[in-house]
């Protein structure tokens, strides 16, 4: 079935980061004039239909051509799709050598923004973090650090004693909603 679709990689600007072909925003696919977006929330395809609302419609020059093979490779990477940060009070905290306080993640997906911090209780709930730091929100903003999904699990096994909080579960009723 691969065959039939032309698949896109979205990359470009955001507030956030820069989107490259290797770690793209969202992937899509079209056959005939029917586009449909890899939803990054709950990893199924979902088609566009005009009374829907895709909150993040890419532009065309966004839109990369690659390859069925890549195409699967991407969709198979489910940490390619997410951004992690360790978490500080503010950068003065980080400055001095303060521990973070914990890590938070963004998966940002066609249909919606998933911001996430990973919670005292072992799970990840919602958190404006991300948004206070790069909107500028708030004028107490906390000091996010980038980290790869190893480095955020490493760090959340050293903040909680936890490992595998970053594992994104095929049920996707095992993720926070």
């Amino acid at each position: 079935m691969a065959g039939q679709y032309e698949f896109f990689a979205v990359t470009g600007p955001t507030a956030m980061a820069l989107y490259t072909e290797d770690r793209p925003s969202s992937l899509w696919r079209r056959s005939d004039e029917q586009w449909e977006y890899l939803s990054l929330l709950d990893w199924s395809w979902n088609g566009v239909k005009a009374e829907e609302e895709v909150r993040f419609l890419p532009r065309v020059e966004e839109l990369h051509p690659v390859s069925a093979q890549r195409a699967a490779e991407l969709e198979a990477d489910r940490q390619v799709w997410v951004r992690y940060w360790a978490h500080y009070v503010d950068e003065e905290d980080w400055r001095d050598g303060e521990p973070p306080t914990t890590v938070v993640r963004r998966r940002r997906s066609p249909e919606r923004t998933l911001d996430e911090s990973f919670q005292a209780d072992d799970r990840w709930g919602p958190t404006f973090a991300i948004l206070d730091v790069h909107e500028g929100r708030t004028s107490d903003w906390p000091y996010l650090v980038e980290l790869n999904a190893s480095e955020a699990d490493a760090l959340l096994h050293d903040l909680f004693g936890v490992t595998g909080a970053t594992e994104l579960w095929a049920d996707k009723n095992k993720e926070s909603e």
